[in-house]
């Protein structure tokens, strides 16, 4: 499936916990909240337009860690809060199509299990985990590697692989796609349209969300 048929979906979803959505909505999302973790596309807000590509993240990431907060490319964590180990996943309602086609917004396509793809998330992995080097693309939208990269990359930092070996390991293909959003006036656009637990499929209140976005104007 091209990138068009994935941009024109409407409803997008972003994998987090219970803690995570609490955060969200207090302090609505913020395009910073994840610098210092290592991503693909560097720091932002990301999404995906599959329900269960959502699901599986954050399941897959807490049973890696067993819940553990400190864990790198987990948003909006509190330490040892009990919440934390709480699935969520959040789904927004949107179309994001408009933003691709548009000469004067900057955007990128990264669709293939290329060189281009992997030498990318390499770089924003290894050298730009604090925004060093944050690229000005307001939004991104690529396709997602099966490796595990936190364990490849952990590997290539204690010397027991080398750059080549772990860029191959990117190229391994998946079906999951994931869009990136870098700048906090797109942020801002995003309004959860639904939230829920996964385990228990407990509804969460999105009111909370624009109760929180108030507060933050009446604030400014």
């Amino acid at each position: 499936m091209g990138a068009r048929k994935h941009l024109q979906k409407s409803k997008w979803y972003h994998g987090t916990t219970l803690s995570g959505w609490k955060e969200i909505c207090m302090k609505r999302i913020q395009v910073n909240h994840n610098i210092g973790n290592e991503l693909d596309f560097g720091y932002g807000f990301y999404l995906t337009p599959k329900e269960q590509q959502a699901k599986d993240f954050i399941q897959d990431l807490l049973a890696y860690t067993g819940g553990e907060s400190v864990l790198q490319g987990l948003p909006f964590l509190v330490k040892d809060n009990p919440e934390d180990k709480v699935a969520v996943v959040v789904e927004f309602e949107f179309t994001p199509l408009d933003w691709f086609y548009d000469d004067h917004i900057n955007t990128m396509v990264l669709n293939s299990y290329d060189d281009e793809f992997a030498d990318f998330v390499f770089f924003n992995r290894t050298e730009n985990i604090y925004g060093e080097h944050q690229h000005d693309y307001k939004a991104i939208f690529g396709v997602m590697s099966d490796s595990k990269p936190n364990i490849v990359l952990s590997r290539f930092k204690n010397g027991e692989i080398g750059k080549d070996e772990v860029i191959e390991s990117f190229k391994k293909t998946t079906s999951n796609k994931q869009l990136s959003i870098h700048t906090q006036d797109f942020c801002d656009i995003l309004v959860p349209s639904k939230a829920y637990i996964i385990e228990t499929g407990e509804e969460l209140d999105v009111n909370e969300y624009s109760y929180g976005k108030k507060q933050v104007d009446v604030e400014r």
